[in-house]
């Protein structure tokens, strides 16, 4: 966020970045101007972060400083480190004006910070992730190579230090001018449109992000220097799969151009979207698992009934679990079992339901985002054939694109990955699933041969072995659990 005192000849107010079109409006009627003004200018007076305090005294555009103010919120905590870091640094050289700022936000992959050298490892990580935006793999989990890029790094000597960490320039990486200094360069950050529109006037372009304030369409209209919407090329997209009626409304309005209406309608109606309710979806993943692990079941009357072994076990409401008659102790372990299926099930289906589209340049199938942490993205896909995809993701230094994906169809493998990437938690304390056999067959050793175990030993070993057991993937364990003592 930016927090700025803004003047006006002997009027000023305080504005916080971003904003509304209407808080905007609301200040500019305070600053002593048009409250309809599209191309409003005015001085800083004070601005924080102090990192952006070369802008004190000029003459600045409040939709750019808007603009920054949003690319600001956009970024995770490491690249609003790095993005500070660049302009405080004065060994660097630069001249930084509103034009250039914005600029950097697209342009940082050009510069690596390293807020702590200590991890050899994490700094080559850091650095070539940074760099390439993508990384194979097999090179991701080469920890030699990442050890000796990071070296090569910190032994460039070209390390600058600043209050966030010791910065470099990669100068092979060009900065590239993404922002003209009049036309705002696409950028998508408000989660709640659901019509994405391109408005495309000769050689330049805005985006209009639907449903929106009126006034944001005439600003972009005004930048592109068209005098009328008709003048314009017009390419409308959805976030989401929507009914053929509003399908077909899409459609008109790129002939039409007709926007503003487009805009009033999604105010006023509220896109009708084709959701897949959360029953629905569940009825069929949960129906799919069940045949994929070899059930006998049946579907009746909106319940599903397991029949094994004389045992009925019955599925229904997407929220109960029950049986019929009385349980043989093989049917109660078949019970568990299930109870364990169903809730694993529940558990995506809702999330999936509940999560946003996925955006990312390049993606050619639609993705939702179950996850998001730092650098690191969980999504997935469902289809009624193939059921449900799972995938995590690296996200560009960009933010704009996701890279070196790991696909997953079972749903905690593919979050224990992402708890890996995102650095929730450290993989050096979690164990493989050879090392979770070599440890079960130390506990039964022990178990068998040592004479000298107490009875609470004996019931603790067995316990350990049991979740052990648990965590080791069927098709890897070399024979089943057991204990002798």
């Amino acid at each position: 966020m930016i927090k700025a005192t803004i003047g006006n000849g002997s009027f000023d107010t305080e504005i916080c970045f971003p904003c509304s079109e209407t808080e905007l409006s609301s200040k500019l009627g305070e600053l002593g101007m048009d409250k309809e003004h599209l191309s409003p200018v005015a001085t800083v007076i004070e601005i924080e972060p102090s990192e952006l305090s070369m802008l004190i005294d000029s003459e600045i555009s409040l939709d750019a400083l808007n603009y920054l103010g949003r690319r600001m919120d956009g970024m995770e905590r490491r690249e609003l480190n790095k993005f500070l870091a660049v302009l405080s640094c004065d060994e660097l050289g630069k001249e930084w004006d509103v034009k250039s700022i914005i600029n950097l936000t697209f342009n940082l992959p050009r510069y690596t910070l390293i807020e702590d050298t200590s991890d050899l490892e994490h700094v080559g990580l850091i650095h070539m992730l940074n760099i390439r935006t993508a990384i194979p793999t097999s090179e991701l989990e080469n920890k030699e190579w990442l050890r000796a890029e990071g070296q090569k790094l910190l032994d460039s000597g070209k390390g600058i230090p600043t209050d966030c960490g010791l910065l470099f320039e990669n100068e092979e990486i060009s900065f590239e001018e993404a922002f003209n200094g009049k036309t705002f360069p696409p950028y998508y950050c408000n989660t709640a449109a659901v019509v994405t529109a391109e408005i495309s006037f000769g050689d330049l372009t805005e985006l209009a992000e639907l449903p929106c304030e009126e006034i944001a369409i005439k600003k972009a209209l005004y930048r592109l220097g068209a005098e009328s919407i008709s003048d314009c090329e017009i390419s409308v997209e959805t976030t989401q799969d929507i009914v053929d009626e509003w399908s077909a409304k899409m459609i008109e309005v790129e002939k039409t151009k007709d926007l503003f209406e487009l805009n009033r309608l999604l105010k006023t109606e509220g896109i009708r979207l084709k959701k897949e309710q959360p029953e629905g979806i569940f009825k069929r993943e949960i129906a799919r698992r069940l045949n994929k692990e070899g059930y006998n079941f049946s579907f009746e009357n909106g319940e599903f009934s397991v029949i094994s072994d004389g045992d009925v076990i019955k599925i229904r409401d997407n929220d109960v679990m029950y049986s019929e008659g009385a349980f043989s102790k093989s049917g109660r372990d078949k019970f568990h079992a299930l109870y364990r299926l169903f809730r694993e099930v529940l558990d995506y289906c809702a999330v999936y339901e509940k999560a946003a589209p996925l955006t990312a340049d390049g993606l050619s199938e639609k993705y939702r985002c179950l996850a998001e942490f730092g650098d690191a993205v969980l999504a997935a896909k469902y289809n009624d054939e193939d059921g449900f995809e799972f995938v995590t993701w690296f996200r560009s230094s960009d933010g704009k694109s996701v890279c070196s994906g790991n696909y997953y169809d079972d749903y905690n493998s593919a979050k224990e990955n992402f708890s890996i990437r995102s650095r929730l938690i450290n993989e050096d304390r979690l164990f493989g699933a050879e090392e979770l056999e070599q440890i079960r067959n130390c506990v039964n050793f022990t178990a068998k041969h040592n004479s000298d175990l107490r009875l609470e030993d004996c019931e603790f070993l067995t316990k350990l072995n049991e979740k052990i057991s648990g965590n080791i993937p069927k098709q890897q364990q070399s024979c089943s659990p057991e204990m002798s003592m």
